[in-house]
């Protein structure tokens, strides 16, 4: 990959950087990992995969930094008690790659989907899609899925009781970033839109279905204020996103329905409403930045109306204060056996691993 900078490949020797998978010297009963990380500094916005073959699987985009053309899309693979050193999958020497998400469709085939745009300026943004018939070995040449320039996406597709594919996207433009979802009903060969109301800064979907058969959506709130929710009943239409009392910190959620019908969320407890935040200088200038600390993990027993079961997934610590990335960005994903698997950015240097206990 181009464009390392000096110095980075001493850092991606960090020796705590092994992907072995174990037990967490912080987290009582869980079990933890931080992957290898040879391909950049910069490792973000990383995505999981349990196939039904059983392989469980990572993808995420690491390179120099976010923007950069030498930023693409990896793949890792857990094998026993180790998580391999990352596949380069996706790149583009003219383009950044980002924001791959994972999904299997009903014959057994793997699709990757992310974000391609020319080197920082998301409005050219395009979504991108390859598949893999052997569990990610080995992909198909890359074809564009999602033209429209400043499309983006984050989180996965899901498939209705139709058949119908829904991935949850945004769109990022000069006049600001919305929400939509596209449909298809062929597989994924075509696609048609249909906008979330009132969504202006509300990004990065997240789809669940509830107990009642509705479907849940949360959204990141780029104010970083709340969470917001909406709902529907096909996929197709959508109610305006409301606050809930989740906070947001203008950063990703993931949202995940586990085996006994319940939801799992895991987001940042911090929010610039409740002057959660550390002075930062972006392009010279100083601003407010919410906090990327802590990452909870919270369960639902009624549909996301309330997440009274909350845990600590990871909390700052002396070398959360000295970078102000933070651990963000979660992956998760029920594991079977009463465990929940998460993946999510550790400070932006690798991508952490856990395996918990469901409560």
């Amino acid at each position: 990959m181009t464009g390392l900078r000096s110095g980075d490949d001493v850092r991606q020797r960090d020796p705590r950087f092994d992907g072995v998978v174990r037990p967490s010297a912080v987290l009582p009963g869980a079990r933890e990992a931080l992957l290898p990380a040879p391909h950049g500094p910069d490792n973000h916005a990383a995505n999981l995969l349990r196939t039904r073959g059983g392989e469980l699987l990572c993808t995420w985009f690491s390179g120099p930094e976010e923007g950069s053309p030498g930023t693409n899309v990896v793949l890792s693979r857990l094998s026993g008690d180790r998580w391999e050193q990352p596949l380069l999958v996706a790149a583009d020497p003219g383009r950044s790659e980002q924001n791959p998400v994972l999904s299997e469709d009903g014959d057994g085939l793997l699709w990757l989907l992310n974000t391609s745009s020319e080197p920082y300026d998301q409005t050219t943004a395009h979504v991108v899609a390859r598949t893999s018939a052997d569990a990610g070995r080995t992909w198909s040449e890359p074809r564009v899925l999602l033209a429209e320039p400043g499309a983006f996406v984050r989180n996965p597709p899901l498939i209705l009781d139709d058949g119908t594919w829904l991935l949850p996207a945004y769109h990022c433009g000069a006049g600001g970033d919305t929400s939509v979802v596209r449909l298809s009903a062929d597989g994924g060969r075509t696609w048609a839109g249909h906008q979330v109301p009132g969504s202006g800064d509300l990004v990065q979907m997240t789809i669940a279905r509830r107990p009642d058969g509705r479907l849940l959506a949360l959204f990141r709130d780029r104010r970083a204020r709340r969470i917001h929710a909406a709902t529907s009943a096909d996929g197709r239409t959508w109610s305006a996103p409301e606050p809930t009392d989740l906070p947001s910190n203008d950063s990703s959620v993931q949202l995940t329905r586990l085996g006994d019908g319940r939801l799992a969320l895991v987001y940042n407890d911090a929010s610039l409403e409740r002057d959660q935040f550390r002075w930062v200088t972006k392009n010279g200038e100083r601003r407010k930045k919410a906090l990327r600390t802590p990452l909870v993990v919270a369960v639902s027993e009624d549909g996301g109306a309330t997440w009274p079961d909350r845990r600590v997934l990871q909390d700052s610590d002396s070398e959360y204060r000295q970078n102000e990335l933070g651990y963000s960005y979660p992956s998760v994903i029920d594991g079977g056996a009463g465990r929940l698997l998460v993946a999510f950015s550790y400070l932006r240097k690798t991508i952490k691993y856990l395996e918990i206990g469901q409560s």
